[in-house]
């Protein structure tokens, strides 16, 4: 059993990674774009459909019990492929 709580962590990773590299990418298109409504557009418009997304996975991961485990292969030692049936 994999407690879910692991693959909590591992997304707040993945977060924490998204943050740097679009923070990287705000400040490349802020430093060399066209200094314009098209940039400053198109950042905000990254910007808010990136926090849109974070949240409602937060406002969905908030309705997770955490406590429970996920059995990945469970099911695989029973299925024909390692028990088969003599014929």
């Amino acid at each position: 059993m994999i407690p879910l709580v692991y693959f909590l962590i591992a997304w707040g990773v993945f977060i924490l990674i998204f943050g740097v590299m679009a923070l990287l990418a705000i400040l490349q298109m802020m430093r060399f774009g066209i200094a314009g409504l098209g940039t400053y557009a198109s950042t905000f418009v990254f910007m808010a459909v990136s926090v849109v997304a974070i949240l409602g996975c937060v406002v969905y991961y908030s309705s997770v019990d955490w406590n429970q485990g996920v059995n990945i292969f469970g099911g695989l030692m029973n299925s024909p492929f390692f028990n088969p049936s003599p014929t």
